[in-house]
């Protein structure tokens, strides 16, 4: 069975009876999040394999559905890659990504027509649901706007998918036991090879029900910084595969991950100061910056793009018609006069961030001793 029931089993249990004294100490405000999380993970775990198992009745087509030249942008959390993915995924006619809906709550091709359904009767009726729904989230997510802007009917980080199966090493956000999430964090370089394959040929099967129900002649898009530690994985998985890193200088990645992971652990748990795992979480961006790069030594050049954020951000137009370029796309009219007009309010841009290293006892000195490779590959400043 592909579903990490010894995962789920170990952290469960040391939810329950190993959080004295850790961050995941069990107040009031923690009991809460487990009792609303268990019931609706449960929930949403017999839907979605109740729909997998529908799919295997009524659309078993999904699994023929071909994957042609997808492409996967990488790099370390808050280096501009959700930026580039919403950027690409504008070319719907050629692009498509899973929706933050459809990967937690339609992993399936029966749950995507559903919802598909709903959706088209709810636009009949003038949208109540889209609104409500809508109205929630804006009020569930308003701290986090300001950080990393989320909406059920936005792309996301598709990693998520894997929650399904509990093998995603995002479930460290809510349960915060790094002994047991790592492996999955280091994905290629401390799973086992028969474990990395049934995990990815689960992913697999998912890219290709979403293919199947909302683009099956389209190209497959997909933003996770996770995945910079999975490119091994992916490239045999999809060996037609391309690959985008983007590169930022950590003194902005790395307070600017911090905050937004600070928010998340906050948010479930009552942790023992500000920010917990500091140190590991640095490790783990190091890792996010380093391994793509080691990686693709071994790959094609025609299948790997380095962008620079300063570029990204600077000159959005020329350097998505450069990538395209580079990767044999060809570009259409109505996509290229939508970049540049993205090109117009680049122009326009005054970065609003600060970001702070002392909020979480940091020095430059620590940023650039534990990321020195990356300084010295991209020629980062490294004074003040």
């Amino acid at each position: 069975m592909v579903f990490n029931f010894s995962l789920l089993f170990r952290v469960v249990y040391k939810s329950l009876f190993k959080t004295r004294g850790t961050h995941a100490r069990l107040t009031p405000k923690r009991i809460f999040v487990l009792l609303i999380s268990a019931l609706l993970y449960g929930f949403i775990e017999i839907a979605a394999w109740i729909g997998f198992f529908l799919d295997g009745i009524f659309f078993p087509g999904y699994r023929k559905q071909e994957i042609r030249k997808p492409i996967f942008i990488l790099g370390p959390p808050r280096s501009g890659t959700t930026y580039l993915h919403r950027l690409l995924a504008q070319d719907a006619s050629r692009f498509s990504s899973m929706k933050l809906w459809e990967i937690w709550l339609a992993p399936s091709v029966t749950q995507k027509n559903f919802f598909k359904a709903l959706g088209a009767l709810d636009s009949l009726c003038g949208s109540p649901l889209y609104r409500l729904v809508s109205a929630i989230e804006k009020s569930m997510y308003k701290d986090l706007s300001g950080i990393h802007p989320t909406s059920m009917f936005e792309a996301d980080e598709d990693n998520i998918v894997l929650m399904h199966i509990f093998s995603s090493g995002g479930g460290f956000l809510m349960l915060p036991f790094l002994e047991e999430f790592r492996p999955y964090l280091y994905f290629d370089e401390e799973l086992p090879a028969p474990q990395r394959k049934r995990i990815m040929e689960f992913y697999k099967r998912c890219v290709q029900s979403h293919l199947y129900v909302f683009g099956k002649n389209k190209q497959f898009l997909s933003k996770n910084p996770i995945f910079s530690t999975l490119v091994q994985s992916l490239n045999e998985t999809f060996p037609d595969a391309k690959f985008v890193y983007i590169a930022r200088t950590p003194f902005e990645t790395i307070p600017s991950a911090l905050s937004l992971t600070s928010h998340y652990f906050n948010s479930v748990m009552s942790p023992l100061h500000l920010c917990p795992f500091i140190d590991e979480q640095i490790d783990i961006i190091a890792r996010c910056y380093n391994y793509p790069l080691m990686k693709f030594q071994e790959l094609p050049l025609d299948r790997q793009r380095i962008i620079r954020y300063t570029d990204l951000v600077e000159h959005p137009a020329q350097t998505v018609t450069d990538l395209c370029a580079s990767f044999g796309l060809e570009m259409t009219p109505a996509y290229t006069q939508l970049l540049e007009k993205k090109q117009g309010k680049a122009q326009r841009f005054t970065r609003n961030h600060e970001y702070s290293l002392e909020k979480f006892g940091l020095t430059r000195e620590v940023i650039i001793e534990k990321c020195a490779a990356v300084f010295d590959r991209f020629g980062f400043e490294k004074n003040a």
